[in-house]
């Protein structure tokens, strides 16, 4: 059966099935909300809703969110389910399907333009084209499974085949128009990238990272950068793509690397709305940003992240591996006022949260009803956790979270009395499970609250 049920009410109101077309309507979204959060140009959503309706629109939007988990492991462990590209590349390619479904033959230019940017990400990460078209052939075949099941949920037994014919050569055709502009684009996308002197600067910096032997003299010489320093590494990224984002990264970066005492500095684009930056000084380490003595202040919609300093070669490299990892991790954590996400503040996140079912079991564990995802545990793991930080200091908890001493008191004593012990009891093991679910929140907590019925009483820890 179809993991997308549908409402035999609602199907018995509509006229028989004859195309596949007359079956695109039948197709409904989950969440109908999906239409206002798309991955793709809006204007492509509306084109799409005009020529196949919005529930068929809804269905392809909502079930590539859905399939994405599934492409995210083998054999694709170089695509990452959390990108926006291939958010984006799985929604044009479901856009398309139901686009042929209703008999479009070309491929509209807005979605077009959709791949094309999709694919101009991906070069920077040397993609490869067969690794690109393996994605494709994938959410495809994938789709063309949930419509044969849709199909047998909704046609009666004599007209299956015939249906289930016509839809095969319906995405046939339409998989062949897709592989042919997905090899097009790439070819084009690929030789504008390494014409010019970013690529050979990246293809330079990208062996470095990878351990590759260079000519060191010769590689410090073509990238204008000494890479015997002190290294500090940033990656900077924007969630909304704009004509200035190549001008704003590269300002924000240099005053960043300024404010950590580089005096050295090599920027190297990444893909749209990326960055890629190092600096380096000769005597001493660069300091980190956040320990640099002055705020972090970042222009709106810029994120930074950035690993240790470093010495030399392998310190370029590992400072950047941190900065990687430091994004990656910061994305699931929660956010913080400054948009930074720095290694050395995540460290302990990262050695302790490498595996995510060991955290989230770790955290559930310790802190039993307190790790129930509800404000009034919220608050109480809050401010168990700052009064651990001050060494159960009472005044100064209170004081920091701008409460009364006897709130502080009251709420440990709730806390206290959920976890069925004193929080002198295992308090590095009862710490550590409040710094992780104060880092990487719902990810490890308990959906469902405590049958105490705690959680529907702001009072009870706002007294």
């Amino acid at each position: 059966m179809s993991r997308y049920p549908i409402s035999h009410a609602t199907i018995s109101a509509q006229p028989p099935i004859t195309s596949t077309h007359s079956l695109l309507h039948l197709l409904r979204p989950a969440d109908d909300s999906v239409l206002h959060l798309p991955a793709t140009n809006p204007q492509l959503v509306e084109e799409v809703v005009v020529r196949v309706g919005s529930g068929a629109t809804g269905w392809a939007i909502e079930n590539s969110r859905l399939l994405l988990a599934e492409l995210a492991g083998e054999p694709f462990p170089r695509l990452d389910r959390n990108s926006f590209s291939e958010t984006r590349l799985a929604e044009a390619t479901a856009l398309w399907v139901v686009l042929r479904l209703s008999g479009a033959r070309a491929m509209p230019g807005l979605l077009s333009a959709e791949l094309t940017n999709a694919i101009r990400e991906r070069i920077s990460d040397n993609t490869t084209v067969d690794l690109l078209l393996r994605y494709v052939r994938a959410t495809h075949a994938r789709f063309t499974r949930e419509l044969f099941e849709f199909c047998e949920a909704v046609t009666p037994t004599e007209d299956q085949p015939a249906m289930m014919r016509s839809i095969s050569a319906d995405l046939f055709e339409g998989m062949e128009t897709l592989s042919a502009a997905v090899t097009e684009k790439f070819a084009a996308e690929r030789s504008r990238w390494f014409a010019g002197s970013v690529g050979e600067r990246f293809e330079l910096v990208s062996a470095i990272l990878k351990g590759k032997p260079v000519d060191t003299r010769s590689t410090m010489r073509r990238l204008g950068y000494d890479l015997t320093l002190h290294h500090l590494a940033l990656v900077l990224w924007q969630e909304e793509i704009t004509p200035d984002s190549s001008r704003e990264l590269e300002t924000t970066a240099l005053r960043l690397l300024d404010q950590a005492g580089c005096s050295s500095m090599l920027l190297l684009p990444a893909g749209p709305g990326r960055l890629w930056a190092w600096g380096g000084r000769a005597t001493g380490h660069p300091e980190e940003l956040r320990r640099s003595g002055k705020p972090v202040d970042l222009p709106p919609h810029i994120h930074v992240a950035s690993g240790l300093p470093g010495d030399g070669v392998a310190g370029f490299t590992r400072s950047h591996e941190q900065a990687v990892t430091a994004e990656r991790v910061g994305r699931t954590t929660e956010p913080g006022p400054s948009r930074l996400c720095d290694y050395g503040d995540l460290e302990l996140v990262i050695l302790l949260g490498n595996d995510a079912e060991a955290a989230a079991d770790f955290v559930r564990r310790e802190l039993g009803p307190l790790a129930a995802d509800n404000r009034t545990m919220a608050a109480l793991r809050e401010t168990v956790r700052c009064l651990l930080d001050n060494e159960r200091g009472v005044a100064i908890t209170a004081k920091h979270l701008h409460i009364a001493k006897n709130t502080v008191v009251y709420r440990v004593k709730k806390a206290e009395q959920l976890l069925g012990r004193s929080l002198r009891e295992d308090h590095l093991r009862l710490h550590l499970a409040l710094y992780l679910a104060g880092r990487l929140g719902s990810s490890v907590l308990e959906k469902q609250g405590p049958a105490t019925g705690l959680e529907n009483s702001i009072r009870a820890v706002s007294k």
